[in-house]
């Protein structure tokens, strides 16, 4: 099993042996190449890798060098691409293809110069690992074939539970023997994970519009004429005619950009209009900032969806983590998510010893039992308990590894207890001018202990904007927040798919119990446009206050009572509300703690 990561690119050893001598004495001076120093040309249709394995071979042996591609198309298919066995944290390991593998990089810039990097089939574009001091910048990222579907309902016939699809174009599939089937260039996947409903005139998730999995049953599909589907199954809610349906597939195979084990990356100027997973993802990074990252459907692309899962996630990075000026649209879950990881313990062998288990089958081969770390344990409702030091770690294989600690284990600490690492926490995260909508699911999901800022944001999610959770028993996703503050951002008419409110702060494993999980969130000087008033839950928590905010209430959806109150806090010690203004209303039960309305120190304008 450890061998698997250990496996040699034999295309990226030949191109060190057999091209270095090509490029001029000059360029070696100069630091700057350029990508038709080695034979390929903008707009050109050939493929590129060939000619890039050269340019990489170059830039690893003269660290500091910028790799530059002239403005135009480029593409890359996955045939000749670098392949290697590879763990992505919360996306599906395996050997890849790679457009442009940068392990053990130093001081590297690719300047794309505005120019459109175009995949061909199943492969994953960037992936840097054990590097330092890498830059991205001024390109985008696309495919020629997708890797899920969309159509325009024509029919829904709610009695025989079918609905008709119109094939948008550009979007390839197949139907055999009653199942459909996605169409790739060079792949095939007959498993549909999801049907999901998006409105088409707002390119949002429709109105309460819920999943539709379909990973049991599959639903029966006949082409009733070209390029038109009937598709027949189970559907918990039927979209409805002239609203795009989505068709997901199962697997999260090719991020656009995957980051391990590095220090000091930084993505500028990038434009991820679709992959096959997520956009960004991070894992182990010290230190990476996104600055202009905008994940979104290629404008006339007549694409509503970008990235099939997250646009972008770190975990267990350290460091600053930084997004600023970024746009999230179209992704088919997350804008972001920041946050630790949980390791059960699954065996205790003696009062130094134990073995640990990573339980979601995403999160395989991630080591965060880095001999040094401080670490945490946490009970089954998440109280800390025990602080200790990795001493030295051995890997069983990549769900166990075998961890031994400075000092004796404390004599509490029993089975299915959790490890959290708290040395490859961010020591900063700054979410500054970034706007998230359009997409399923979340806007920002904050579950690290570092100091957190987020400001200047616009959000219209169909789920919470921001989500400070973790702890749960599926992704096991860890990191109680201690500082947190977001401000001056707008907050516009989110969860349309979802009761829920803009800001949740609940941990993720439901309890009784009373001792605070969060603290230290500061809500200020934002504005809330809600339609179903429904604008902060917190539980669990210390030291939360919601000061001098504007909440004004909307008619953009359909209202939806609610059996809380706007700001609903349980189980909360510390908690601050004051100067809020609040329009449109009627009513003063505008907070409730632990079920009991209370008055505040509230303006509250009328109708209108």
């Amino acid at each position: 099993m450890q061998r698997r990561t250990f496996i040699k690119s034999i295309s990226a050893m030949m191109a060190t042996s057999t091209t270095l001598g090509c490029v001029s004495n000059s360029l070696a001076t100069e630091k700057h190449i350029s990508i038709t120093d080695f034979g390929l040309k903008p707009n050109s249709g050939d493929d590129a890798i060939p000619a890039l394995q050269k340019a990489l071979a170059y830039c690893k042996k003269h660290p500091g060098t910028s790799l530059i591609f002239p403005f135009g198309r480029y593409d890359f298919w996955s045939t000749k691409a670098d392949r290697d066995f590879y763990y992505i944290s919360n996306n599906d390991d395996g050997i890849k293809p790679v457009a442009f593998p940068l392990t053990e990089f130093k001081n590297l810039i690719i300047d794309g110069r505005g120019s459109r990097f175009v995949f061909h089939g199943g492969m994953v574009p960037v992936i840097v690992r054990e590097s330092s001091g890498i830059t991205l910048k001024n390109f985008s990222v696309d495919w020629d074939v997708p890797f899920h579907c969309e159509g325009i309902v024509e029919a829904v016939n709610e009695k025989e539970s079918y609905v008709d699809l119109k094939i948008k174009d550009g979007f390839s599939y197949k139907v055999e023997n009653g199942r459909f089937i996605f169409v790739g260039e060079g792949f095939e996947n007959p498993v549909i994970k999801n049907l999901l409903e998006f409105d088409t005139k707002r390119q949002k998730q429709a109105y309460m519009a819920r999943d539709n999995f379909q990973r049991e049953i599959q639903p029966v599909t006949t082409e009733i004429r070209p390029g038109v589907l009937r598709l027949q199954g189970k559907y918990p809610t039927l979209p409805k005619v002239g609203n795009t349906l989505l068709i997901m597939q199962e697997r999260r195979d090719w991020p656009a950009f995957s980051v391990q084990d590095t220090k000091n990356t930084w993505l500028e100027n990038i434009d991820i209009h679709h992959s096959g997973a997520m956009g960004v993802i991070a894992q182990l990074a010290d230190g990476i900032k996104l600055d202009k990252v905008n994940v979104h459907p290629r404008d006339g692309s007549g694409r509503t969806v970008s990235t099939t899962v997250d646009a972008t996630h770190f975990i267990n990075c350290k460091g600053h983590v930084v997004l600023k000026d970024c746009l999230f649209q179209g992704q088919i879950d997350d804008g972001t998510n920041v946050h630790g990881m949980y390791a059960r313990v699954a065996e205790i062998h003696d009062s130094n010893t134990i073995t640990f288990e990573l339980v979601h089958y995403q999160q395989l081969g991630i080591d965060i039992f880095k001999p040094g770390s401080q670490v945490n344990f946490s009970d089954s409702v998440l109280n800390v308990f025990h602080d200790n030091v990795v001493d030295k770690a051995v890997r069983q294989d990549a769900k166990y590894w075998t961890v031994s600690f400075k000092e004796p284990l404390d004599t509490a600490l029993k089975i299915d207890d959790v490890l959290d690492n708290m040395t490859w926490q961010p020591d900063h995260v700054m979410i500054s001018g970034c706007r998230f909508t359009g997409n399923r699911a979340r806007g920002a999901l904050l579950t690290v202990s570092g100091k957190i800022i987020v400001e200047n944001n616009y959000f219209s999610t169909p789920m919470m904007a921001i989500k400070i959770g973790s702890g749960g028993l599926k992704w096991y996703e860890s990191g109680p927040v201690e500082s947190v503050e977001i401000r001056n951002n707008i907050f516009d008419n989110c969860n349309y798919a979802k009761d829920s409110s803009a800001i949740d702060i609940v941990p993720g494993r439901k309890s009784k119990a009373t001792t605070p999980y969060h603290q230290n969130v500061k809500i200020h000087q934002n504005e809330f446009r809600v339609y179903n008033e429904r604008v902060l839950t917190t539980s669990r928590t210390q030291g939360v206050s919601f000061v001098n905010n504007k909440v004004v209430k909307t008619n953009e959806y359909p209202e939806r009572k609610s059996t809380f109150a706007p700001i609903h806090v349980e189980r909360s010690s510390n908690f601050v509300y004051q100067g809020n203004e609040f329009a449109g209303f009627g009513h003063s039960e505008l907070l409730s703690i632990d079920g009991q309305f209370v008055s505040g120190w509230e303006k509250l304008r009328g109708e209108g």
